[in-house]
């Protein structure tokens, strides 16, 4: 079956940081394929019979944007239920309302999750670093960030994908207000130039 994902792909300091807690985790603990590609979820996984109809809504909802979303990074949190260790994620009024359109947008045609359906308040944000740990693994874990530092936030390219089966679709770039194909979306020079622009933001030139 073909599963799809709406996210926002970590880029830049804060990707390096959180791919290296994993890689701690990965060492003292082991945890083999339990580790995850650092992401923050705002869809999904979710299946679906009309992709066309996906990629219009999607495209839709991201151009209407027009506030960049933004968010904070902290420290870590554990869903002790499902036994998921993450980091958190608070996201600003924009983020929350942009997800909740999302989800109100594919909700008839999409088989997202109850989580998925919150409210723009009640959703969760986080960026996953670890799941489906047995319970010794897991309590060991919350042991271990006990005595971690949170992850450090720096601006970075905020960019919205949909993903087919783990493969980018395509991915709307805030910072350039335009819609990226898959090929675009991996282009080094494409994350140069949005580095660009918010090194622009930074001393001012750019209002």
């Amino acid at each position: 079956m073909t599963h799809y994902l709406i996210d926002i792909r970590l880029m830049g300091s804060v990707r390096h940081q959180i791919r290296n807690l994993s890689n701690q985790l990965q060492e003292k603990f082991n945890l083999g394929d339990k580790l995850v590609v650092p992401h923050i979820t705002l869809a999904g996984p979710f299946s679906t019979r009309d992709e066309k109809k996906l990629i219009e809504d999607f495209t839709q909802v991201c151009t209407r944007q027009k506030k960049i979303p933004k968010y904070e990074v902290g420290g870590y949190g554990f869903f002790d239920d499902t036994r998921v260790v993450f980091v958190t994620i608070t996201p600003d009024e924009t983020l929350k309302q942009f997800r909740y359109q999302l989800s109100q947008a594919i909700s008839p045609y999409c088989s997202l999750r109850n989580y998925d359906l919150d409210s723009a308040d009640e959703f969760r944000f986080h960026s996953t670093l670890a799941m489906k740990l047995d319970w010794f693994t897991f309590h060991r874990i919350k042991g271990y960030f006990r005595g971690q530092k949170g992850v450090i936030y720096r601006h970075h390219p905020i960019r919205a994908t949909l993903l087919r089966n783990s493969k980018i679709l395509c991915e709307y770039d805030f910072i350039q207000e335009r819609m990226l194909s898959r090929a675009q979306a991996l282009s080094k020079a494409t994350r140069m130039r949005d580095f660009d622009i918010l090194r622009l933001w930074a001393d001012g030139s750019l209002e």
